[in-house]
């Protein structure tokens, strides 16, 4: 439980900072892309022997860096290059699969996410990287806001559009990766999609949005593991499903809050 903890509060810092910058670029398929894809590597690092994450580490440094070259080449659909990796992927790893004899449970928890599988070497190697992320935010933090709400404007201001946007590629893919053990390859797009989803139906800037966006992701990671341990449920769906619940009480409330409660013909000087 400690190692799921400390684990589920990193993962929930960075991936809730990526998602508020792929998220408002249509770009959440990817995690689902990249994930998916890295089921390939997972299934090579298990043929061979070896830590599995590394090769879907190595993958998504590959898959991360051929999307942010061709983001900007308007002839080639993103999203259709996004679903050929995922299919890709998948493909490859069920073959590869079939050539490991027995059974192959440890394939499982990497679908599905083993709270028990965490280990404290995981929790090194996500320190190192949620520390090198936010340093990294620091630095690109100015571009990437502006880049994402006016590309051409970057250009104007001479800002190094293209090293926050490798940055934004790469830096998803491996923090993507980083989940697998704790969500699995099937859920871990809904720490980086849902926590900022949600925030940016209550929030009213971008400062209130990043706020929100990481009380959301560590608040629902956490209890969603707890959930988990009390009922005895997956913790992967537990996460998962509260995330939901947490979206649609936020899409509701920005529903009550758009609605007038009274209405009145008086100025306020009556």
């Amino acid at each position: 439980m400690q190692r799921a903890l400390i684990g589920s509060i990193l993962l929930a810092v960075i991936l809730g900072f990526f998602g508020v910058f792929m998220v408002p670029r249509k770009l959440s398929f990817m995690a689902d892309g990249i994930a998916h894809a890295s089921l390939f590597g997972i299934a090579v690092g298990l043929l061979v022997g070896g830590m599995p994450l590394l090769w879907a580490i190595g993958l998504s440094l590959i898959l991360g860096t051929l999307l942010a070259k061709i983001s900007d080449n308007e002839s080639i659909p993103m999203d259709a290059v996004i679903g050929i990796c995922l299919v890709g992927g998948m493909s490859g790893a069920l073959i590869t699969m079939t050539f490991i004899p027995g059974y192959k449970p440890e394939l499982f928890s990497y679908l599905f996410g083993s709270i028990l599988s965490i280990e404290w070497n995981d929790i090194y190697i996500l320190s190192a990287l949620t520390a090198v992320t936010l340093i990294l935010f620091k630095v690109q933090w100015r571009t990437l806001v502006i880049t994402t709400i006016h590309n051409d404007l970057s250009k104007v201001l001479g800002l190094k559009a293209n090293a926050a946007k490798y940055f934004l590629f790469i830096g998803t893919s491996i923090a993507l990766i980083g989940g697998v053990k704790l969500l699995g390859v099937i859920l871990i797009s809904a720490l980086l999609v849902i926590p900022y989803s949600s925030a940016s139906l209550i929030g009213k800037s971008l400062r209130s949005c990043v706020i929100l966006t990481q009380i959301i992701a560590v608040a629902g990671t956490i209890t969603g593991i707890f959930i988990s341990y009390i009922f005895d449920f997956p913790t992967g769906p537990a996460i998962g499903l509260l995330l939901v619940a947490i979206y649609l009480l936020a899409f509701t409330y920005s529903k009550i809050r758009s609605q007038p409660i009274w209405k009145s013909n008086h100025t306020p000087l009556d």
